[in-house]
């Protein structure tokens, strides 16, 4: 019965009685009730919540959460009932739930552990808060509008070597071309020959030995590249959807860390969909260093396939090309490598650019790709699993590219 109601008809049965005992009990009841109203109705202005835990994660680690609930008030939460959201793909089941008891000015955490074994950008929250008073006169309910959220970098193979090729000269990577010797790059002494030029003698040591000396000098190049990673879903198989353009993120993530480990500037451009912005991915153009490879995995992290429309992948790898910088390695992973991607990639490469094109689904007919880029005059991979890496994962001696 309500309560309400019962207090109304305990004072209609004084009136038409008279009996002050009944008059007490509505005075009582009455004042039990509105109590339990006001108190339970400040409860929960009066609560703050918290999360406390680490909001970038890599594949396979496990990440505590600790939500904290601090009790501002002078007065107790007699019960709490607590309801979180979690990300089904991080925790089983979706939710956490307790009961607990709030003291006047005190502090409870609840704990609960994600497992970060697919990559991502989740949200923590909404919260739901639900208390009364101990009667159960009255119950009120909340939810905490604020959400966190926890982004799971993509799985990072390690590769060795990659064995592209550049035109820019001087940089820090040692390469077989002779045409890019660096000359802050010294490597021994050698006797001049004829057709030397005069500023490779070195004139303190010839002086020293009697004999004309030239410095030797190491070659290097510098490998700025740029990753185009295919994610329109309508270029994709719907049968290998999800498969390949997963395994295509790892790929690129992969090879970002590569390059980033050879101290050489790499850049992420992709036509996929960025859930963080509902819309397409941000550019991120080449750079070194580990606080760009972070930025680059953050967006792999959050990238998804783009099913709403947008532009095909030999369109838009044109546009997203304009910026880059003459000699720029263009390293194409796309799920096929059909007349018009090889096009595309082909119009990159008069354009300056080193096109590299590296196909993710499972294809029996790669050997016509690969005679197609061949023709083209670029060269073609076929990355369809894991196994497939190894040509880029066998050890090396020398570090090449």
């Amino acid at each position: 019965m309500d309560i309400s109601f019962l207090i109304i008809l305990l004072f209609a049965l004084f009136i038409l009685l008279r009996v002050e005992f009944i008059f007490y009990i509505v005075y009582v009841l009455f004042g039990t009730w509105a109590l339990s109203r006001w108190w339970a109705g400040r409860a929960l202005s009066h609560l703050h919540a918290q999360r406390i835990y680490t909001d970038h994660a890599f594949l396979g680690e496990q990440v505590p959460v600790e939500l904290r609930l601090t009790n501002r008030s002078r007065l107790p939460i007699p019960w709490l009932r607590i309801s979180e959201s979690v990300p089904l793909a991080l925790h089983s089941p979706s939710f956490v739930r307790r009961v607990a008891f709030l003291p006047s000015r005190g502090c409870i955490a609840v704990t609960y552990t994600l497992d970060c074994r697919r990559r991502g950008y989740y949200t923590l929250g909404p919260l739901s808060l639900h208390t009364g008073d101990l009667f159960g006169f009255s119950e009120v309910q909340g939810q905490e509008a604020k959400v966190d959220a926890i982004t799971v970098y993509p799985r990072i193979i390690p590769l060795t070597k990659l064995g592209l090729s550049s035109n820019l000269p001087f940089g820090t990577v040692r390469t077989r071309q002779r045409l890019f010797e660096d000359p802050t790059r010294l490597i021994g002494l050698r006797e001049y020959q004829a057709g030397d030029p005069l500023h490779r003698i070195h004139w303190k040591v010839s002086a020293h030995s009697g004999d004309l000396l030239v410095t030797k000098l190491d070659k290097a190049i510098s490998l700025e590249t740029a990753i185009l990673l295919n994610l329109h879903a309508a270029d994709y198989d719907p049968q290998w959807a999800v498969v390949s353009s997963e395994w295509a993120i790892v790929v690129a993530a992969s090879i970002a860390h590569h390059l980033t480990e050879q101290r050489q500037p790499v850049g992420l451009l992709t036509n996929g969909r960025d859930p963080l912005s509902q819309g397409q991915a941000p550019a991120i153009p080449p750079r070194s260093g580990r606080g760009h490879l972070i930025k680059i995995l953050e967006v792999l992290a959050r990238v998804e396939l783009a099913s709403d429309g947008g532009e095909p992948f030999p369109v838009w790898s044109r546009e997203a090309a304009l910026h880059l910088g003459w000699g720029t390695t263009a390293i194409a992973i796309t799920p096929k490598g059909d007349e018009a991607t090889c096009q595309a990639l082909h119009q990159l490469q008069r354009a300056g650019l080193n096109a590299v094109l590296i196909v993710t689904e499972p294809s029996l007919q790669f050997s016509r790709v690969r005679q197609r880029a061949r023709y083209f005059g670029f060269p073609a991979y076929h990355v369809a699993r894991e196994e497939d890496l190894e040509l880029w994962r066998a050890p090396t001696r020398e570090l090449v590219v």
